[in-house]
Formats: structure tokens, sequence, C-alpha cells
């Protein structure tokens, strides 16, 4: 009996037309462009067309790094081809005994390589692209997409880079953990990965700098949710840590990169984390201020 997993199958053909859809995604269409995408991805696993999937994985990643307004999105879309992929497997990889044959590598599997090989590109040579990378899979962690344990080394790695005194590790570590620390199950998330002592541990350090110091204390914050403030002013605290020039250069950089081909604007769904570094900062002394300006009756 025919089926279609035999048929030939034109994977750059297929990949110009998944990535047409992409190009058409925002949150108004977002129902329908996902059941075209989740169509297509799906005839492709019954033709044995992994190559395309794999495709379509690094093409998210890299979008989610130079779109950063869709991140967020792209991370939910994912979530929803896992959940189809998953259930197609189930359904075509049953042999007449009843066990179950692994022939294909899950959408996940195909999803963390592309993620890997994005992080160590950014490490060696685009840190520019390290920054919304760990945000995008802080969303994928909080989707329920990437397993904590497949998230555990990259992590890792990061941790060892800001003990050695990398600003740039610590900035990525600062914005991955904001990102999950956001949601009701980022604490537990953060607690698997270690994040709390690890943390300490890069404190310890004196070779790190004023900046990473500060947005890493920051983080450790968060775990017991209050804030000290122990400057007089927020001119003086962003001059002792360098805040406004270094995130200026960290926000150009950003903003250099173009999108690809994507031609839709889609309203920011929260706020980004080059503005929550300034917020961070500046929000003691908004509260002061108030305080200082209160008359009592």
């Amino acid at each position: 009996m025919w089926n279609s997993w035999s048929s030939q199958h034109d994977s750059r053909l297929e990949q110009r037309r998944i990535c047409g859809l992409l190009n058409k995604l925002n949150v108004t269409n977002f129902d329908s462009v996902a059941t075209k995408l989740i169509e297509r991805l799906t005839n492709c696993r019954r033709r044995g067309g992994v190559e395309t999937i794999e495709a379509f994985a690094d093409s998210i990643a890299l979008r989610a790094i130079e779109d950063t307004q869709r991140s967020s999105l792209y991370a939910y879309l994912c979530r929803r081809i896992d959940r189809e992929l998953e259930m197609e497997d189930r359904r075509w990889t049953w042999l007449n005994d009843g066990t179950r044959q692994s022939s294909h590598p899950s959408f996940t599997s195909i999803l963390v390589d592309a993620c890997e090989s994005r992080f160590t590109q950014a490490l060696d040579e685009r840190a520019a692209h390290l920054f919304p990378l760990v945000e995008f899979m802080g969303d994928l962690l909080l989707d329920g997409v990437l397993p904590i344990a497949d998230v555990q080394d990259l992590v890792q790695q990061l941790f060892t880079l800001a003990e050695q005194g990398q600003e740039g590790s610590a900035i990525a570590l600062s914005r991955f953990c904001r990102r999950v620390a956001r949601e009701q199950d980022g604490a537990y998330i953060l607690e698997q990965l270690g994040a709390s002592g690890s943390i300490e541990r890069v404190l310890e350090e004196d070779i790190i700098t004023p900046k990473a110091r500060y947005l890493l204390m920051a983080v450790v914050d968060l775990f017991h949710q209050e804030l000290v403030d122990v400057f007089d002013s927020a001119e003086l605290r962003n001059k002792i840590y360098n805040l406004d020039n270094d995130e200026q250069e960290v926000s150009s950089e950003l903003d250099s990169t173009a999108p690809t081909d994507v031609s839709d604007s889609l309203p920011l769904k929260t706020t980004t984390c080059e503005l929550e570094d300034q917020a961070e900062v500046s929000k003691l002394d908004t509260e002061r201020a108030e305080a200082e300006a209160f008359v009592p009756p």
C-alpha cells in the first residue's frame, strides 16, 4: 500500500514555502499561520524530510535573535509545533506488535541542536546575538519546549565565563534569569539550574566588572524579593558602574541588527531587558524622590 512517507520531497521548495509563512506571522493571524506551518512540517515528517525541519528550527532561532519583538511568539509557535509533531510520531511509529519505533529525532532535540549551534557561534563570533538568544531560550523553558537538563550545560558555560571576568556572559545571565523569573514557574526553573548558588560564586570573584557585579546582584535580589540602594543619586550609581555607556553600546549593537525578511510589525509583548537594566537602576531613585516630595498634612 502506498503512503506519503515514501514520496519524493523537494526540501528547498518546502523551505521557501515555510519561510514565506514565517514572514507573515504576527499576533493577529497566529492561529491560521501556525496551523499551515504545522501542516507542512507534519507532511515533511511523514516524507522523512528531517532536513527541512532542521532548517526550520535554525530559522526560528535566528529570527528570535534578529526579531526580538516576536521572540515570545516564536517560542509559543515552537510549543504548538512540538505538541503536534509528537502526536504525529505517536500515530505513525507504532509497530504491529505494539512496540514503539523511534525513526525520527524529536522536534525538541532538533531545536536544542539549533540553539546550541547559535549559542556557540554567539560566544565565538557574534556576541551581540547572545543576549536575545538566551532570552529566547528562557521563553522556550517557560513554555515547556526545552527540558531543563538540555539547557543546563549552556547556562553553566555562561557562569564559567562570568567567573573568568567576561562581562558579556554576566549580562547574558542577568537577561536570562530576569526573563525566566517573571513567570510563576521561573523560580523552580532557576532553582533546578542552580542559578542562585552559581551567581553567588561569580560574585565572590574580584575580577568581574562593577557593571557585571551590579546586574548579578540585582538578580540575587529577585530571589529574595528585596532591593537595597546605597547611592545618593542615579548619576553617582551610573558613573560607578559605568551603566550608561555600556548599555548604549549594547542597545546600538542589537538595534543595528536588521530582521530577516519579516514584513509585519508586532506590538512589543513585554518590556525588553535592555530597558529593564536601566529601570532596575532608576526605580529606587524615583521612590526616594516621591518620598522626599511628600508633605505630611
